[in-house]
């Protein structure tokens, strides 16, 4: 029977949760049918029946074959409602015009999870082929992975269901990748250092399943302790914006060029660019990210440790060449080394000749042997004040590297593993033995220094983010004043609003304004400006013809009384008329001036994750250095703070010689924006100038 005829009930199961509990059967199933298997070993179909029969799965295993009995010696079934038993989980690999008869035909067995090999979807343009597809998941509430996927492995159910190598190690990381060549590339790098897996996912075109939903099922996982993820890029950024994050989860985002904002018109847009957002985005989120392989995984194996307790770390080396490398990288990575040389040396002095370094880094020498690095490593994770230990390793012909790997495995074993340790070993083929055998034992190793106190600096940011506080994020209302100006604007046809109007709605916002006014008179503007006292005045041109306002004579700073107000409001108007004669001129923009720190805060639409608010120095500084964060909208004040926080010149904003800046006016300055964000295109505020009295929005633009 076809399952338009079948008596099953459709259930509409669209919602992701359904899909995440169903995502049990795809990992844990009690029977899994293999639709495509082949006798054949250049096929797909029998390189995954071999992986799973000769990874040891335990539940029942059924080739769906239409010509065979039987394959690789189990029975066959010519359709899967031939099995004799239900299916939890169905691997399908059939010509690309066959798989969604077959997925129907999991609608009529009950079948709760799948994932789909076969290519020739939207990869190839397919896309309404692939949506189909989709349909009939959420139709039935069937986990679908794929398709275009290599398949995956889970080692705790001995489950291998791809076309990958065989004999991963079990770990507690799992690994998921967009990317099916890099994920087996990888796969085969992880299994020659033998660095332990939980699972390995690939993704394909993500047509059902993604990152959102696999994360959030592992984040209940007790055999998973750490997420990582390899990433081209994300279709649904908004709903990707809402994953509940519960475990270490780290991202390694290929795709890192701007091309796309090269022609945006803004500072904010072109400041932007797709990896900046989403930068922003695992920022916000609480992931990690990593810019190579290597580091990506050497963080996923340090966070599969304890916690530590404290800041301080202790450095265990017997090369004063790689200790002081070791300790410039824990300065850059913000890493703090345990100080108190009379403690160190009463502590540390007896697990070395007289002619070692009691001094953190702990330098037991070459002449230490396998005894001294025994010794120090002992004292190392034994000692309280100790919260961390890093233990390095200079290849040497008197002492085999293989040794001090037995030798920091055993005394990390007998205190249970009781702080993170991580292990970096530089030298031949038996240091890479040496490797090998402590990851194997589930102690993080590595051949460069930067990657293990990487790994190290990635377990104590993950020890910030998992006890910040719960946050409360409002989508703020938009205020009747803001969004009554903007109307006018488009009804009358333009797709900027002038400074005075951009002033109004940022103010009705919230944004903390210098005194200001617009006018279309002299007399008027001395008016304005002995009104309200604001000199001395900044005076700029307003038309909506002209955009560069200082190319026309359209700028005239430090106005200090009603006399040069005068004369310097008739100077201009003839300066623009003669520069820009075809202008309609408006009138002026009135400005008080204002002295501090220049910042820019901007918004621009991303189109994977919407609205994106920027921050970072402004003037020279935004052109120059171009060291701006961004934050997806919406988010709380202490995302706001943060934000504030990442860029590079963080210095300055605390007081660096003289300057300063207000703080918390920035921070309602991000949070204002917010509320238009929905109804605009772009907002620069540049400059934003911040003292320690305040912060104020002196230039304003608004594109609708």
């Amino acid at each position: 029977m076809s399952a338009e005829g079948s008596s099953i009930e459709a259930v509409c199961v669209a919602d992701p949760r359904v899909k995440v509990q169903n995502l049990k059967k795809v990992f844990n199933p009690k029977s899994v049918a293999i639709v495509g298997a082949s006798s054949e070993p250049g096929k797909v179909g029998y390189q995954v029946l071999n992986n799973v029969i000769k990874n040891g799965f335990k539940g029942k295993i059924y080739p769906i074959n239409k010509k065979a009995r039987e394959i690789l010696g189990v029975p066959s079934f010519p359709s899967l409602l031939d099995c004799p038993t239900d299916v939890d989980f169905v691997v399908i690999a059939v010509p690309a015009p066959m798989v969604e008869g077959v997925l129907k035909e999991c609608a009529q067995k009950n079948v709760k999870g799948a994932v789909i090999i076969t290519s020739g979807f939207s990869e190839i343009g397919k896309k309404k082929e692939e949506q189909a597809l989709k349909d009939v998941a959420d139709q039935y509430g069937i986990a679908l992975l794929g398709p275009n996927t290599f398949g995956f492995v889970y080692t705790p159910s001995n489950l291998n269901a791809s076309f990958g190598p065989q004999n991963v190690s079990p770990g507690k990381v799992a690994f998921i990748s967009q990317s099916g060549a890099l994920g087996i590339s990888l796969m085969g790098w992880t299994m020659m250092e033998k660095i332990g897996l939980a699972s390995v996912v690939s993704l394909g075109n993500k047509a059902d399943i993604g990152e959102k939903e696999l994360i959030e099922y592992f984040n209940d996982d007790p055999n998973v302790s750490v997420i990582l993820i390899y990433m081209e890029g994300i279709k649904e950024g908004r709903q990707f914006m809402t994953t509940k994050i519960k475990k270490p989860v780290v991202i390694l985002k290929s795709g890192t060029s701007s091309k796309g904002a090269q022609a945006a018109a803004s500072h904010t847009g072109s400041l932007a660019g797709s990896d900046k957002i989403y930068t922003a985005a695992f920022n916000q989120l609480g992931m990690m990210r990593a810019r190579t392989f290597t580091q990506a995984f050497g963080a996923a194996c340090a966070l599969s440790m304890p916690a530590p307790k404290g800041p301080d770390s202790l450095i265990i080396t017997n090369g004063g060449g790689i200790g002081v490398s070791a300790t410039d990288e824990c300065e850059n990575s913000g890493i703090k080394l345990l100080d108190d040389p009379a403690w160190l040396e009463g502590k540390f002095r007896p697990t070395m000749p007289e002619f070692g370094s009691t001094k953190n880094p702990i330098d037991v020498t070459g002449g230490g042997g396998r005894e001294g690095y025994q010794k120090a490593v002992r004292v190392a994770l034994n000692e309280e004040r100790i919260h961390s230990v890093i233990v390095l390793y200079c290849e040497t012909a008197v002492l085999d590297p293989v040794e001090v790997a037995k030798a920091v495995i055993d005394e990390y074993n007998a205190v249970k593993r009781n702080k993170p340790l991580v292990v970096t070993m530089v030298g031949g083929e038996r240091s890479r033995q040496a490797i090998q055998i402590l990851n194997e034992n589930q102690i993080p190793a590595m051949t460069e220094v930067r990657e293990a106190v990487s790994g190290l600096k990635a377990l104590y940011t993950w020890q910030e983010i998992s006890s910040r506080s719960k946050e409360k994020v409002v989508t703020q209302e938009a205020p009747v004043k803001a969004l009554a100006v903007i109307d006018r604007v488009r009804q009358e046809g333009r797709t900027f609003l002038l400074e005075h109007e951009s002033r109004e709605v940022l103010e009705a916002c919230g944004v903390p304004m210098p005194k200001w006014g617009f006018a279309t008179t002299a007399d008027e503007a001395v008016k304005v400006a002995e009104k309200t006292q604001m000199y001395p005045v900044a005076m700029k041109i307003a038309s909506v013809d002209i955009i560069h306002k200082s190319d026309v004579g359209g700028v005239i700073l430090n106005i200090k009384n009603a006399e040069e107000m005068q004369a310097k409001f008739n100077q201009m108007m003839e300066t623009v008329k003669k520069n820009a004669p075809n202008a309609n001129l408006l009138g002026v923009n009135l400005c008080q001036m204002v002295d501090g720190l220049q910042c820019i805060v901007g918004m621009n639409k991303d189109p994977q994750f919407g609205p994106a608010v920027m921050f970072g120095l402004g003037g020279i500084f935004v052109e120059v250095l171009k060291d701006v964060s961004f934050r997806i909208v919406p988010f709380s004040e202490q995302e706001a703070a943060r934000q504030v926080s990442e860029i590079k010149a963080k210095k300055l904003l605390d007081g660096y010689r003289g300057q300063g800046a207000h703080k918390e006016s920035i921070i309602k300055t991000l949070m204002a924006v917010q509320k238009i964000a929905e109804y605009v295109k772009e907002i620069d505020i540049n400059p934003l100038i911040t003292n320690k009295d305040g912060s104020y929005a002196v230039d304003a633009r608004i594109i609708i």
